[in-house]
């Protein structure tokens, strides 16, 4: 049942997550029938973007103050809803959503839970990997106070909590608090802009104000060295960092990757929504998109059995390996 003073927010800026943000909206909708607002950055594709949007029941709402990830706090700020869910645009959603509204009103903020290894994949503290989170932390250090830093790190190193903003809640008046102060912290940093600062940021802030942490699997990542759950009770799937090498450019892909179930589930989503909804424009301007998949497999149905077919030779050779005693239960 729709309720106004709930509602979900994307945003949206040039065309590289657009047709990530029209799959994503597709999968919501089987789900959820509450408002949903997008906003949009004004540009020589926004036009053709929000009639697409809105052809899928959505509101939009031009908002040029959006300049990537630096400016995420301002959707909170310009949200028409007292209580707000902001969605990341490469997110696909596999179950309703609705168990997230109470603790949100609740506690004023909601976060998701984030299982990314603190000093890197295979790093550890006197040896930490590039990219790695204690690292990102680090970054937003200036703008932190003292002891609110000193809490962050221990919180992320000691007590393993870490947080990824692809689904995040603030239900206002009671989450005011925390989004000022984030407010604050990200204007500070404005021209310093240190990698994930936007996240980063509410990573060190969230603890000194009340908030519910939520289980991953509202904002599971579709990479397994990311996630200790399982995509099959995942209710959302979170394919960030797409096209990405895992460890370095040469490594195996991330996110839409068509050799992982993950990226599977992805594919086979987009197929079944082109099927009544022309997504060809959005394909062509999506420089991510698996060519693999180009012609002679681009026929959804096609992909689809190709897929299938996989799927049940990986699930044979699982089930021979697990009763030869040769693997353990695999996380997928």
């Amino acid at each position: 049942m729709s309720d106004n003073r709930r509602g979900c927010v994307y945003f949206n800026f040039g065309t590289g997550y657009a047709l990530h943000l029209l799959v994503s909206i597709h999968t919501l909708r089987k789900h959820y029938d509450g408002p949903v607002t997008v906003f949009l950055k004004p540009d020589a594709h926004s036009d053709r973007l929000k009639r697409d949007v809105e052809a899928l029941g959505v509101d939009v709402v031009y908002l040029d103050r959006l300049s990537r990830s630096f400016d995420r706090h301002r959707i909170f700020e310009a949200s028409p809803y007292p209580t707000t869910l902001s969605l990341d645009s490469d997110i696909v959603f596999r179950g309703p959503i609705d168990a997230l509204w109470e603790p949100l009103e609740r506690e004023g903020v909601l976060v998701t839970r984030f299982h990314a290894p603190a000093f890197g994949i295979d790093g550890t503290p006197q040896t930490p990997r590039e990219h790695n989170r204690k690292g990102f932390l680090d970054d937003v250090r200036p703008l932190l106070a003292p002891q609110i830093y000193e809490r962050a790190v221990d919180r992320l190193v000691r007590e393993g909590i870490d947080i990824n903003i692809g689904v995040l809640g603030i239900a206002r008046p009671r989450g005011d608090s925390f989004l000022n102060a984030w407010a604050r912290a990200m204007e500070a940093g404005r021209d310093l802009r240190p990698p994930l600062m936007d996240e980063m940021l509410v990573n060190a802030l969230v603890g000194e104000h009340s908030h519910h942490l939520a289980d991953e699997k509202w904002n599971c990542p579709a990479d397994e060295c990311f996630r200790r759950t399982s995509l099959a009770d995942a209710v959302a799937i979170h394919y960030f960092g797409d096209a990405c090498g895992l460890l370095g450019r040469n490594s195996r892909r991330m996110g839409r990757n068509v050799d992982t179930w993950a990226g599977r589930i992805w594919y086979r989503t987009y197929f079944e929504m082109a099927e009544s909804f022309d997504l060809s424009y959005w394909r062509r301007l999506d420089r991510r998109f698996d060519r693999r998949i180009d012609p002679p497999f681009a026929n959804g149905a096609s992909m689809t059995l190709r897929y299938w077919a996989k799927d049940i030779e990986i699930g044979i050779r699982n089930a021979r390996d697990l009763i030869l005693g040769r693997r353990k239960p695999p996380i997928i």
